[in-house]
């Protein structure tokens, strides 16, 4: 959005960005055919999401980078050249002295334009530049590992142990890739004011339980003693965004986790501060002795793309958005964070947000324990399931995953497929309905609309979940809204897919 509204700006001068319209033919040619390669970039990234290969991507983005530069040079080719005339009609004119002054005051101003014009471009330019230049090399080092290591597979089909190796790191560079989208994303909805918090009402314990389950092993596999104190916590349930919360204390902790060497400690402390009737503020002070951090850094830590030194991404990992997008979360909650360390002697987050209690009469979230104790595997032995998904990979992923348990998977390719299928189905047939959300011919929503109107008793409660890349609350709620029982996001994590599902089955 922004890139869109710099080109348009720079073409027709009408925007928000306090851009001059350089009135020249050739960097007007450049602007126009930025703009056409920009639309091709935006198309190419949707294709890449979609599944395709990267290559032309990275193509297309030199491409755009070298025209950048080249319009960037046309500005400036064109700057110097209004100086030049400008000059030339001032000493042609100085004869009059009157109009000597007036020349020269047009000539200030319009030199004031011009400057002002030429420092805007060079800022944007710059600024794009810097993100594009970062971003580019954060998405290439994933990329890089799943491309090569796809490579490598496909040389070692004959080698298990080699063919297992490469997956392995394939899934970690996936799983790197999708976690610094999330963090772009994330930090673009907060610059752009567009991030929304939800109060629902949530337990404590489990949250808890949640993050204990999430880095216990990774820090036993690491040789880090990791531990919770939560025992002086007696409020047990609480209003908030649970999702946000959870992702601030897990983007602190794994900091912690990754600067701590072998036989570290870190502790995650949770206590109660100033409870009230209907408020409590909840203090979360993440501790650990790890290699600490200077006073410098730590007066910017909380800023985009922060690390304590330059060689830090790559011995420890991370994209430096995850500190910054808890403090905007924080102080969104109307919150504290704050951080104390010294060089060598380990550091300490303190996070105090400020909850909301439930009512004393409302009814406690029931628990999610039963899972805990169930086996991680879901058998589907005999259970029909109708598949809605347009994309031919996606379709490909999800029904191996669910066959693979013993389901039997019907794919169709779009949501007027789903509908029809299902009408054409005998009652019971399916014992559940997974529906992508955008597909050609009828989305998901309004293909779960029409399921839900049929005139048969299944039409009202066969379980339809609804499968989607976009996994905001907007976007759930909306699902809600148009008869989807629940909400699977992709890319599909297996673990959460049969979490998600074996509650209806």
């Amino acid at each position: 959005q922004y890139l869109d509204e710099i080109i348009c700006e720079l073409a027709d001068g009408n925007g928000n960005n306090n851009l001059i319209l350089l009135p020249d033919p050739q960097f007007q040619n450049h602007i126009n055919t930025m703009a056409q390669s920009w639309e091709m970039l935006k198309a190419e990234i949707q294709t890449v999401r979609n599944g395709s290969d990267g290559r032309n991507l990275f193509d297309l983005s030199e491409e755009f980078f070298v025209l950048a530069d080249t319009t960037v040079s046309a500005a400036e080719i064109y700057s110097e050249t209004c100086v030049s005339n400008a000059k030339f009609r001032l000493i042609c004119l100085n004869l009059v002295f009157i109009v000597l002054v007036a020349l020269f005051w047009l000539y200030s101003q319009q030199q004031k334009k011009i400057n002002d014009a030429l420092l805007a471009a060079e800022n944007a330019s710059q600024a794009k530049s810097d993100f594009l230049s970062r971003m580019s090399h954060e998405i290439r080092t994933p990329m890089n590992g799943i491309i090569g290591m796809t490579a490598v597979a496909r040389m070692s089909v004959d080698n298990r142990k080699k063919l297992l190796d490469c997956l392995n790191k394939i899934d970690l560079s996936s799983s790197y890739l999708m976690t610094l989208i999330n963090d772009i994303l994330d930090m673009s909805r907060i610059e752009s004011g567009k991030v929304e918090l939800y109060d629902e009402e949530f337990e404590l314990p489990q949250l808890i339980d949640r993050i204990n389950t999430m880095f216990k092993q990774k820090a036993e596999d690491a040789g880090i003693r990791f531990y919770i104190d939560a025992r002086g916590l007696a409020v047990r349930s609480v209003i908030g965004d649970e999702l946000r919360i959870s992702q601030i204390i897990i983007n602190i902790i794994s900091n912690p986790l990754k600067f701590t060497p072998s036989g570290g400690c870190v502790h995650l402390d949770i206590t109660e501060k100033n409870v009230q009737d209907d408020l409590v503020s909840l203090q979360f002070m993440i501790k650990d002795n790890g290699i600490g951090m200077s006073e410098d850094f730590q007066s910017r830590i909380f800023e985009p793309f922060e690390q304590a030194e330059a060689s830090t991404s790559h011995q420890y990992g991370g994209t430096g958005l995850g500190l910054a997008i808890s403090y905007n979360f924080v102080k969104m909650m109307h919150g504290d964070i704050t951080v104390a360390s010294k060089p060598g002697q380990g550091s300490c987050f303190t996070i105090t947000l400020p909850l909301k209690c439930p009512p004393q009469n409302s009814k406690q979230p029931e628990t999610q324990a039963a899972f805990a104790t169930e086996d991680a595997e879901c058998s589907l032995n005999g259970i029909s399931i109708l598949l809605a998904e347009d994309n031919e990979i996606n379709s490909e992923i999800a029904s191996a995953i669910l066959e693979s348990c013993g389901a039997a998977v019907k794919p169709v390719w779009n949501g007027k497929e789903a509908v029809d299928e299902f009408a054409a189905s005998l009652p019971g047939q399916y014992k559940l309905i997974l529906m992508d959300i955008q597909m050609p011919v009828m989305d998901g929503l309004k293909a779960s609309r029409s399921i839900r109107s049929i005139n048969r008793p299944d039409a009202r409660t066969i379980p339809i979940l609804g499968l989607s890349a976009n996994a905001f609350h907007h976007d759930i709620d909306a699902a809600h809204q148009n008869g989807m029982d629940g909400y699977i996001s992709k890319p599909i994590d297996i673990t959460k897919l049969f979490e998600t599902i074996r509650p209806y089955l």
